[in-house]
C-alpha cells in the first residue's frame, strides 16, 4: 500500500526526467541542422569562388590573343574614353531623341512714326527720274513682310492639322484600349 501512494510521485519523476530528455534530443537536432545549412552555404559559395578563379584563369590564359587582337592585328579596339561615359540614367535616357522643334517668332518691323514739324512745306511731286521716297520703300517692305507672314502661317497651320491627324496612338492601340475599357466595363457589373 505504501508503494501505490508513491505511484503518483513516481509518475511526475519520470515525466521530469524524460521531459527534458526529450527537449535535449529535439535542440542537439536543431543544431545539427544549423550546422548541415551552414556546411551548405560554404559550399556553394566556395563553388562560385571556384567559377570566378575560372574565368580568371581562362581569361589570363587567353590575354596574349586578346592583346593582339586589341594591337592593331584585328579588332584594334581601345579603351573607353571619358568622354564616352555618361553622367547618369537621364543622360542615357536622353541620348537617342531628337530635340523638340522650335519655330522662331516673326517680329514684324513697324515703320517709325514721322516727326511733326512746326513749319510744313510742300515739296514737289516725285519724278519720273527720281529714286522713291524712304516711306515709301518702308511700306512696301512692311507689306512684303505681312505677305511673307501671312505665307508662313498658312503653312504652320496646315502642319499643325496634319500633326493632329497624325494623332499620337494608332488606330489599333486605340481599339485595344477600348475593348479593354469594355472589359473592364463590363467586369464591374
Amino acid at each position: 500500500m505504501a508503494v501505490q501512494s508513491f505511484n503518483g510521485l513516481g509518475w511526475f519523476l519520470c515525466g521530469a526526467i524524460i521531459a527534458p530528455g526529450c527537449y535535449l534530443v529535439n535542440s542537439h537536432g536543431a543544431a545539427e541542422q544549423a550546422r548541415l545549412n551552414a556546411t551548405k552555404y560554404a559550399i556553394l559559395q566556395a563553388q562560385k569562388d571556384i567559377r570566378s578563379l575560372e574565368t580568371e584563369f581562362n581569361t589570363r590564359a587567353n590575354l596574349v590573343q586578346l592583346e593582339r587582337w586589341s594591337g592593331g592585328e584585328g579588332l584594334a579596339l581601345a579603351p573607353a574614353a571619358p568622354e564616352q561615359y555618361l553622367a547618369g540614367e537621364s543622360a542615357l535616357a536622353s541620348l537617342g531623341q531628337t530635340p523638340d522643334v522650335q519655330v522662331a517668332s516673326l517680329v514684324v518691323p513697324v515703320a517709325a512714326t514721322p516727326v511733326q514739324t512746326a513749319a510744313a512745306t510742300v515739296a514737289p511731286g516725285p519724278n519720273p527720274g527720281q529714286t522713291p521716297p524712304r516711306e515709301a520703300v518702308a511700306a512696301k517692305r512692311v507689306a512684303q513682310q505681312d505677305r511673307e507672314l501671312h505665307k508662313l502661317m498658312k503653312k504652320a497651320d496646315r502642319q499643325a492639322v496634319a500633326m493632329v491627324e497624325r494623332g499620337v496612338l494608332s488606330a489599333s492601340t486605340i481599339d485595344d484600349l477600348q475593348k479593354l475599357a469594355k472589359r473592364e466595363k463590363l467586369a464591374l457589373r
